[in-house]
């Protein structure tokens, strides 16, 4: 786990003045440095029949949110987290990603709704566009109520074949801030058939056998991994719905926040859908969703630059 630089999107709304305190607290967690943007997005309608009077609001936002960003951290944060603000007009997804590039930022934290000094739903409206296409973790906050700590991580896993990837992030963070790393898994055990024969039974049984050893086998291997570098760990192995028991679990275990993996080759969307945005959502908690690719970030940085241009 890398992060040297976060970037905080802003909306001037309170949720992105919460999530600009959870970036600060989470850049002196890992020594990192942050980088504040407001984007302007040009008056659609105005811009085509009154193109110089578009370009004149677009120059006001501008002028009004350099003057307000810097407002956000206070002079000692922006000296201790060499704070960068930046201010844009274009396109939001467009600027996010290509200020990502840029600045060579390793992470995002933004509020997940919201809206901004100018009436327009900012982040509600792309935070599913951004975690499908970014490749850096994001930190989104949504229903959270207490400030940010490093006591403990959950880590909800579906325990796939790429899951080794999601843990190590999980557990190189619970590791750098000195948390206790917990790590729940839904088990999705095959359907009870209401017409099940005798052999069927000894089938399904024994997939459920195979499925139950396969969780236990990498539970073992994650608790020797956290164990052998003293960070205290604890396997959750759960029934319920995911998302659900996500949330009802970090409720109950006070966790500080939650990390999930998002693959973003082909099943992005369902993720996206079925636990991930639910999660997000609903948790009370900020939630730290993983892009687990194979691409690097150089690699992604250049095909966001090159979608960008085209």
């Amino acid at each position: 786990m890398h992060i040297n630089r976060i970037l905080i999107p802003v909306d001037f709304s309170p949720l992105s003045t919460l999530a600009v305190n959870y970036g600060v607290a989470l850049a002196r967690k890992l020594k990192a440095s942050i980088s504040l943007l407001h984007v302007v997005e040009s008056p659609g309608a105005l811009l085509y029949t009154f193109p110089s009077e578009a370009r004149k609001v677009v120059a006001q936002r501008k002028e009004q949110a350099d003057k307000m960003l810097p407002a956000f951290v206070s002079p000692e944060d922006q000296d201790d987290l060499d704070a960068h603000f930046i201010v844009r007009a274009g396109e939001i997804e467009e600027v996010v990603r290509l200020v990502i590039a840029e600045e060579h930022a390793d992470a995002v934290v933004m509020g997940t709704h919201g809206r901004n000094l100018f009436g327009r739903l900012f982040i509600g409206s792309t935070t599913q566009t951004l975690l499908r296409k970014l490749g850096v973790p994001v930190l989104t906050v949504c229903h959270v109520t207490r400030p940010l700590e490093f006591r403990r991580i959950l880590f909800a896993t579906d325990l796939g074949a790429d899951s080794d990837r999601g843990f190590e992030f999980a557990f190189d963070m619970a590791q750098t801030t000195g948390a206790s790393l917990l790590v729940t898994h839904t088990r999705n055990d095959p359907p009870i058939l209401t017409f099940e024969t005798p052999q069927l039974v000894m089938i399904v049984d024994e997939e459920r056998k195979r499925n139950l050893k396969m969780i236990h086998d990498k539970f073992r291997e994650f608790r020797t991994k956290a164990t052998a570098a003293k960070v205290k760990i604890e396997c959750l192995l759960e029934t319920a719905a995911a998302s659900e028991n996500i949330i009802r679990t970090a409720d109950e275990h006070e966790v500080d926040f939650v990390v999930l993996s998002l693959r973003k080759r082909g099943v992005l969307d369902r993720a996206l859908g079925a636990t991930a945005e639910p999660v997000i959502r609903g948790a009370h908690v900020p939630v730290l969703s993983v892009p687990i690719d194979t691409e690097t970030k150089t690699e992604q940085d250049a095909v966001n630059a090159v979608e960008i241009r085209s």
